[in-house]
């Protein structure tokens, strides 16, 4: 049975004048349905090139990348965008939320693009703002929340489309600690709801939050295993010193 996120030796290169950048070196994993994973590294560890794999934003060079069982590489950019909409929730850094649009209007916008009716769009917004904690300030614009809440709008968005993964990239990068923990949080309780949760962190105390984390270092896999193990969090340069 195929996992939900599977990666077969996928490599990454990118040129850069005369020189060939290995951005993920044969990464091979599998997530679960249901699995909340922290994949966690340094800049330029590769968790920034695997995030754009498995959000269908980018293709390996080589390797295989499937998706709910269905092989990305080999998709066209029409379908790269369908099995977007499709399969995947994006929660960013930056809440990306557009300013002269309210809350409802902000959570509809991407099941607008996906062709969902108006009544049935304006539903699912007001279903997941409710969720999130927002149910009293549908018609606020974002520049009169707090970082927070503007991060919880855009959770909001991702849940809308009812998507397979949730795709959270530093999700808590932009926020004071006090309003990481609450972020954090409800990423632990959509997965407790079920929900199959990607964290990508540079950050080992937010990884440790995860169920499971995947470490890299150098385009590298250095560590899969348990959030909670000792060997799980582990300083840069220990390559190969690692079990895998």
């Amino acid at each position: 049975m195929s996992a939900l996120i599977e990666f077969r030796q996928v490599c990454k290169t990118y040129q850069m004048g005369d020189t060939t950048v290995r951005a993920a070196d044969h990464i091979s994993m599998r997530i679960e349905k249901g699995e909340f994973v922290a994949i966690v590294g340094q800049s330029g560890s590769g968790k920034s090139t695997c995030m754009n794999i498995i959000g269908c934003l980018d293709v390996p060079t080589s390797g295989t990348y499937l998706l709910d069982g269905r092989d990305v590489g080999q998709m066209d950019t029409n379908q790269l965008a369908a099995i977007r909409n499709e399969l995947l929730g994006f929660i960013f850094q930056q809440y990306n939320l557009l300013p002269k649009l309210d809350l409802l209007e902000n959570v509809e916008v991407p099941l607008m693009y996906a062709g969902v009716p108006k009544a049935e769009r304006r539903q699912r917004a007001r279903e997941v703002l409710e969720q999130v904690g927002l149910g009293d300030k549908l018609h606020h614009l974002p520049n009169h929340l707090s970082g927070g809440q503007q991060q919880r709008v855009s959770i909001a968005r991702a849940l809308a489309g009812r998507p397979a993964v949730i795709l959270a990239d530093e999700p808590t990068g932009a926020l004071d600690s006090h309003t990481s923990r609450e972020v954090l949080g409800m990423l632990q309780d959509l997965h407790r709801q079920g929900n199959t949760v990607v964290l990508i962190t540079h950050d080992n105390s937010i990884a440790v939050q995860a169920q499971r984390i995947i470490r890299l270092e150098d385009g590298h896999v250095v560590y899969d295993g348990d959030a909670r193990a000792p060997e799980a969090v582990v300083t840069p340069g220990l390559r190969g010193g690692v079990s895998s």
